[in-house]
């Protein structure tokens, strides 16, 4: 029998044959997770060495999350078995540890308190927009996709209709699937139609680029929604209950949040998620290829969760280490 890691390792063709998908995810009575303003929670990030790397020289980056217009990061304690320093590389921020080696089992713990507001347009004092118009290498577009833009777009030039018509298009075309790890491909998920947040928000951002629309993309974790979420709860700290989200340039320093993945799991939100974001959710990065400080060996596509190298070379999730969520709910605004 497969375990969940080797099934992850599986395609997206061979998901997209296999796998239902969800169709939707029905809220609890009472609370509306639209109408929910802003989600504080206590929270415990772990990352626990399972079984040390043999080669010597180990480096660790931890994504840390930054107080901006949308959360506040609060009373952040470190505790790590050896010295540690905070690093920022262009707009992230992260912690970060080397040593020789680790022991089996020793943990790095972060512990903050994050209030998450419900998301709209924001402003940015930017003076250009250009590096939002630079694909990563996993958002080229080709022939097909072009045409398909061309199409469903026509003659419009307002980033707001431009957006709204992609949104419904690619929501409209495409399944959602959860218990697989992608890797954001624009040109794979268009030909395919089966994916998850990193692949619905690739295509997106990949059609609106090669609209001239500047397009962010933002990355972090998924909480449960506000109507479903519990006291307390933990999950793992990984490509699965990773989530990405994207803004696009609508003038005037201002840009616009969609969620397109999301307002495919939730039918019931699909017009609230263009332009608005439930707070079940914290950014801890943005941007695509990320560059690390000091910078790493690997390819990184996104940096939502702990990264780690042994010798120059990536260590394995699942074998050599892994991480933990655990979250406390303190408020909730209504």
């Amino acid at each position: 029998m497969l375990s969940r890691r080797d099934f992850l390792k599986g395609s997206f063709l061979l998901a997209g044959l296999s796998l239902t998908g969800l169709k939707g995810i029905a809220p609890a009575s009472g609370i509306k997770d639209a109408e929910v303003r802003s989600i504080t929670l206590k929270i415990t990030y772990t990352t626990k060495i399972l079984k040390a790397p043999k080669q010597k020289g180990i480096d660790i980056w931890i994504p840390l999350p930054q107080t901006d217009q949308e959360q506040e990061v609060m009373s952040l304690m470190i505790d790590s078995p050896v010295s540690y320093r905070t690093e920022i590389s262009r707009q992230n921020r992260m912690v970060y540890l080397r040593a020789d080696s680790f022991s089996e089992g020793e943990t790095v713990v972060l512990r903050y308190t994050l209030r998450r507001k419900a998301a709209g347009v924001l402003t940015y004092a930017e003076d250009s927009t250009e590096q939002y118009l630079k694909p990563s290498e996993w958002e080229r577009w080709d022939r097909s996709i072009a045409e398909f833009v061309d199409r469903v777009t026509g003659r419009e030039k307002d980033p707001l209709k431009v957006g709204r018509l992609l949104y419904d298009a690619i929501i409209d075309r495409s399944r959602y699937v959860h218990e697989v790890c992608g890797r954001g491909v624009s040109t794979l998920f268009f030909e395919d139609k089966v994916g998850r947040c990193d692949e619905f928000h690739a295509l997106f951002r990949s059609m609106m680029m090669y609209r001239k629309i500047p397009v962010r993309w933002e990355q972090g974790v998924a909480f449960p929604y506000p109507s479903q979420i519990k006291g307390t709860g933990e999950f793992e700290a990984d490509c699965i209950n990773a989530h990405s989200w994207v803004r696009f340039y609508i003038g005037d320093g201002r840009w616009f949040p969609v969620d397109l993945s999301e307002a495919k799991r939730r039918p019931d939100l699909r017009d609230h998620y263009f332009g608005r974001l439930v707070p079940n959710r914290m950014k801890v990065s943005s941007g695509r290829g990320i560059m690390l400080n000091p910078q790493q060996q690997g390819i990184i596509n996104t940096f939502a969760y702990t990264y780690m190298e042994a010798g120059g070379l990536p260590a394995i999730y699942g074998h050599n280490y892994k991480n933990m969520i655990r979250y406390e709910l303190i408020d909730m605004e209504v």
